[in-house]
């Protein structure tokens, strides 16, 4: 080491010396207690972290995570009805600031409207008239609860539920118990009456398919008529013909045993 290093790392040597005797002036009694003291620790309590987004979360947790953060909360509902929100309605909106934070929730299932305050923009049931009982399935997916299919005719049985390849896969639709265009709020179940591939669908509903199986059946044609009784009623019998003063025969004509030119 020449002599100009050894100026210089005196000089340093110098100035942390000077350093240290002047912390341990300033600090007085509380440097004793600090040196004492083992692996002391030093604890600094963080302030409250952000509750983070919670859109897509039920008000339940949204609430709890909001006040976890040290949040005020306010709670609406996101749609035009203006209903009390439950604990299990999904947050679709929040507003937030640094004290506090606003939910807006629609019921749990419902689809979120565009913007706040908004209709919700529940499915509308399609027409599956005409479709097979399959791809009626297929088509209403998760927009309705159970779908059934029953028979169009009175005098057949069918039944399943949400079975895309049953027996009943191709039996085709006549009618749907869920009017189309009906909004599927809350996910209504929905029954189909159908008749078998090829077979005609019923003018309406409560039809037989052979109207002798029908328990109010009458046969038109049962051998027996009003036209038939009044004319017997009306007719005369020979018993009850009198021919008046100048004779003649009874209606009919009258009967001869001889032959023409009299009886020998």
């Amino acid at each position: 080491m020449n002599k100009g290093e050894k100026g210089w790392f005196g000089g340093v040597t110098v100035l942390a010396v000077v350093l240290f005797l002047l912390l341990l002036r300033s600090c007085g009694d509380d440097c004793e207690d600090v040196a004492s003291t083992p692996n002391a620790t030093v604890t600094v309590t963080a302030a409250p972290s952000p509750a983070g987004s919670q859109v897509g979360k039920s008000i339940d947790r949204a609430v709890e995570r909001a006040r976890q953060a040290g949040l005020s909360v306010g709670i609406h509902d996101a749609s035009d009805r203006d209903e009390a929100p439950r604990g299990d309605w999904t947050v679709c909106f929040e507003k937030a600031t640094l004290s506090d934070v606003v939910f807006a929730a629609v019921p749990d299932e419902a689809p979120c409207p565009k913007k706040d305050g908004q209709r919700i923009p529940w499915p509308k049931m399609p027409s599956v008239k005409g479709t097979t009982y399959s791809k009626a399935v297929e088509k209403l997916g998760d927009a309705v609860g159970e779908v059934a299919i029953e028979a169009a005719y009175e005098d057949e049985a069918a039944y399943d539920t949400n079975n895309e390849a049953g027996d009943y896969a191709n039996w085709k639709v006549c009618f749907q118990s869920v009017k189309a265009g009906t909004a599927l709020e809350h996910e209504p179940d929905v029954t189909l009456h159908a008749v078998e591939n090829g077979e005609a669908c019923p003018a309406s509903k409560g039809r037989y398919k052979n109207p002798t199986n029908d328990p109010d059946y009458v046969d038109p044609d049962d051998g027996w008529s009003e036209d038939d009784s009044s004319s017997e009623d009306s007719g005369s019998s020979d018993e009850d013909y009198y021919p008046g003063e100048k004779g003649g025969c009874p209606p009919g004509g009258c009967y001869n045993p001889c032959p023409p030119g009299g009886c020998r």
